[in-house]
């Protein structure tokens, strides 16, 4: 009884590592298919674009903000000088 239960319990092993073996075997297969699709490879490039382009925007208009800050304080204290001076004749 011992030794039959040893032969059933060796067959159960057997079994677990054929499947894993099987398992391991697809993901391989798997894995070498992705590595040859490249039917994502133009969305991955245009997303890639897609971010270049926003970053480059992002620091162009930080750069745009700073002169239309200086361009409305130039605007601010010229004003201010001309109000001045019309109350102070």
């Amino acid at each position: 009884m011992a030794l039959n239960f040893r032969l059933r319990d060796i067959g159960r092993q057997t079994t677990q590592l054929e499947s894993f073996e099987t398992g391991v075997l697809k993901s391989i297969t798997l894995w070498r298919e992705l590595k040859r699709d490249v039917r994502g490879a133009t969305a991955i490039e245009y997303g890639l674009l897609a971010g270049l382009v926003a970053v480059g925007l992002a620091g162009g208009l930080g750069a745009l903000s700073d002169l239309v800050n200086l361009l409305f304080e130039i605007i601010s204290d010229e004003t201010a000088d001309v109000a001045s001076s019309i109350t102070d004749p």
